[in-house]
């Protein structure tokens, strides 16, 4: 294993990170929103399994904030 430079003590390994759900959850989260917020920007539809049946969302109802 590559060694942690002392000016970033706080690093962690891949290992360690997967094994942070809350952390995983988060990150998994912030990239959904953003992925969603660039198809509401760029006009496109997006795509979703509802009640056993594919459903078509039309940008202008995709609802999401704005991303950090």
């Amino acid at each position: 294993m590559a060694n942690i430079p002392e000016e970033h003590p706080e690093v962690r390994s891949i290992e360690e990170l997967f094994l942070d759900h809350e952390l995983v959850t988060a990150a998994l989260t912030r990239g959904v929103n953003r992925a969603l917020w660039r198809h509401k920007q760029l006009g496109e539809s997006i795509v979703i399994w509802e009640d056993g049946k594919v459903v078509e969302i039309p940008p202008e109802e995709i609802d999401v904030e704005k991303p950090d």
